[in-house]
């Protein structure tokens, strides 16, 4: 490495404070191994130390950063109101408290109400539509957004919506609960499942698996090594890819014989049948038989949406096709998503543990700052 390249060399954190300074917003160290990570910029360093070039950095920055505004004015004219792309926010702002509490396709993000709600956000925004303690309708309301914002807000909100399972998710956003219950009940099923989990031994299949592949992707598909290459076109990543996951293939083959795994359900005609692993649908089948034993209507309308948001994640399909759903996926494969070979998920425990988790804190979060004295449901026809 040439001498001007050594002085070029910084760590995380003052690339951080670098970044941060050079484009004016705030980059966290987060961020900055983010770039390593997927090989938008190179890692040096040996034993452990993680260095990356500052010209690196500035290369990134200028070829991505602050673009998009220029361009949109010229497009659409300097008086574009460039406070309403929110381009400042990440995804924890936009996604905050209990607006993550399921997915939902076309949402808008909450910053987008509080804007129209109330003026404070923007200086020099003179109309000025809702106060404190006023009725908001949204005739259609989808997932909730509006409603939220307005109880946060201090007002009142009433939401409408053609589809029953938007006005559950709606409702479940709004709701007071019993934490505590939420909590018990989510604990007792939990238990169920893990118990389930154990009898079935998948457990010690998905173990053995995942340990074959971590073994195979270090070889073959190195962090963050390979992301650099394929970043900067060193590989094709098609070639590449199709050539190790035909490699791999026999391993998986010679596991599932081994645990006596069944990759596929006897029926094939409902979508319960055709996206998930008959492993999988049984543990969804035994939450839900869980759930209907709940009690507490509210509690049970949560924990619902808990499992909903579970089973939307344990689709038998890659993780690049998540949203969109192109074909069925038994076996392992390369994920252009995350560069690397990937499995189908074989058990819900994991991701109920995590959105159940998620979920509470969110309740928390949402309910926390708040003096509930606010009306707000959301109905369908």
């Amino acid at each position: 490495m040439m001498t001007s390249e050594k002085k070029d060399l910084i760590t995380i954190k003052e690339a951080s404070l670098f970044a941060t300074k050079y484009i004016g917003k705030n980059v966290t160290t987060a961020n900055i191994l983010y770039l390593v990570q997927y090989g938008k910029v190179k890692k040096y360093g040996e034993n452990g130390s993680t260095l990356i070039c500052k010209s690196d950095l500035v290369t990134y920055y200028e070829s991505a950063n602050g673009k998009r505004e220029i361009e949109w004015k010229e497009k659409l004219g300097s008086d574009l109101n460039w406070t309403l792309s929110f381009d400042n926010l990440k995804e924890a702002d936009t996604t905050k408290h209990v607006h993550r509490l399921h997915p939902y396709k076309g949402k808008y993000i909450p910053q987008l109400v509080e804007y129209f709600l109330d003026n404070h956000i923007d200086n020099f925004k003179k109309d000025v539509y809702f106060q404190k303690g006023d009725i908001v309708l949204d005739p259609f309301s989808g997932s909730g957004t509006t409603m939220v914002q307005a109880c946060e807000m201090g007002m009142h909100a009433i939401g409408i919506d053609v589809s029953a399972f938007n006005a559950l998710i709606g409702n479940c956003k709004v709701m007071k609960y019993d934490i505590t219950n939420i909590i018990i009940e989510t604990n007792r099923i939990t238990k169920k499942l893990k118990q389930f989990v154990y009898n079935s031994h998948i457990r010690e299949f998905d173990e053995e698996l995942t340990q074959k592949l971590y073994e195979f992707n270090n070889l073959y598909f190195p962090v963050p090594e390979y992301k650099y290459r394929l970043h900067h076109k060193e590989i094709n990543e098609k070639e590449y890819s199709a050539k190790y996951e035909k490699e791999f293939l026999p391993i998986y083959q010679e596991l599932v014989s081994k645990y006596g795994i069944k990759l596929k359900q006897d029926n094939y005609k409902t979508f319960l049948d055709k996206w998930y692993l008959p492993n999988v649908r049984s543990e969804i089948n035994c939450v839900y038989d869980e759930i209907q034993k709940i009690q507490n209507s509210d509690t049970k309308k949560i924990i619902s949406v808990i499992l909903s948001r579970t089973i939307r994640s344990c689709r038998a399909t890659t993780h690049a096709d998540l949203a969109t759903l192109v074909e069925p996926v038994t076996t392992t494969y390369y994920c252009h998503k995350h560069g690397k070979m990937c499995k189908p998920l074989f058990s819900i425990l994991k991701w109920w543990e995590t959105y159940t988790k998620d979920t509470i804190k969110r309740l928390k979060n949402f309910r926390q700052p708040l003096i509930f004295t606010n009306f707000s449901f959301h109905c369908s026809f």
